[in-house]
Parts: structure tokens; C-alpha cells; sequence
């Protein structure tokens, strides 16, 4: 039996890294946390899946991930029916506007845990530093002393570090 084969591309490792992201559900643990609007066709966790995908080929430019996802045939392997227009640069700028404030932290937090999960790693301790320090306010004598780096006269907060014991 014959096999007709009608393109070829080299897929190098993304099928691999497709199938990490699809096993550990990182789209819809995204979707869950950032609530899709009904005007984007892409959602967010579609689109940090093209993301991942692109980055970990080397290409760091929006405006270049569907291209080269298409020239590595894995535009159909990523989402069926979907083109490479669905990625264009705008869209993916919203999904990373859409991360940064539904806290990186919470959703780093949550793929970490799932890792752990799915993985079935042991942990004795689980610890997280939400330590966090923020200053403002002007400089005192910035002009009298401009070889010492100037003091905040500002007040600054600082958070806590937790740790719990699994069972």
C-alpha cells in the first residue's frame, strides 16, 4: 500500500511540549482563571499554549508565533480548524495583559500544583514567599550626596512567608 505524502515539516520537539501543556490541562486552568470575553475566537490558555510554543522554538516576536507555528505544521496539532491569523500579535498582547493582572503568582501557583498532581511528586512542605516590599516617596539630600544612593523617606510594607505541612 502506497502513502501519498503531501507536505512535510519539522516539528522538532513542539509536538513533545504540546503534549506536556495538554497533559498538565494549562489552557483550561488559564480559561478558568481569566475569564474568556466573547468577542476573542482564541482564549487566553490557547494562547499561552502558542506562546510556550513559540518561545520554546526560539522566537520571542507576537507578530512572528503564527508564522512560524504554521511553518512547523503545528498550527492543525494545536488547535484544529484554527489558522494562523487567530494568533496575531494583538490577541496574544491582550492574553498577556490578561496574566499580568490576574497575578502571575496565582497562576504559576496553580501549574504548580497541578505539576505535582499529574507528576504525583512528593512534597513534605509546600512554601511560598509572599514577601513583598514596596517604596515610594522622594529621595532625601539626592542633590547634597550624589555619589550614596538616596533613602526613601517614604513608609514600606512588607508581607509574610507562609509554609504548610502536607499530609
Amino acid at each position: 500500500m502506497a502513502i501519498a505524502v503531501q507536505t512535510i515539516h519539522p516539528v522538532a520537539h513542539l509536538p513533545l511540549v504540546l503534549g506536556v501543556l495538554r497533559r498538565l490541562e494549562v489552557a483550561p486552568l488559564i480559561d478558568g482563571l481569566i475569564p474568556p470575553h466573547p468577542a476573542h475566537g482564541l482564549s487566553s490558555g490557547r494562547g499561552v499554549e502558542a506562546l510556550v510554543l513559540a518561545l520554546l522554538d526560539g522566537h520571542h516576536a507576537l507578530s512572528k508565533v503564527g508564522q512560524r507555528l504554521e511553518e512547523r505544521g503545528m498550527v492543525a496539532l494545536w488547535q484544529p480548524g484554527r489558522t494562523r491569523a487567530a494568533l496575531h500579535d494583538y490577541r496574544l498582547g491582550h492574553i498577556l495583559d490578561a496574566l499580568f493582572a490576574a497575578n502571575l503568582n496565582t497562576v504559576l501557583s496553580a501549574l504548580a500544583l497541578k505539576a505535582l498532581e499529574v507528576y504525583a511528586i512528593p512534597t513534605l512542605w509546600l512554601h511560598q514567599d509572599t514577601t513583598t516590599i514596596v517604596l515610594y516617596g522622594a529621595y532625601e539630600d539626592e542633590r547634597s550626596y550624589p555619589e550614596r544612593p538616596g533613602r526613601p523617606t517614604g513608609t514600606a510594607k512588607m508581607g509574610t512567608t507562609t509554609s504548610n505541612k502536607c499530609s
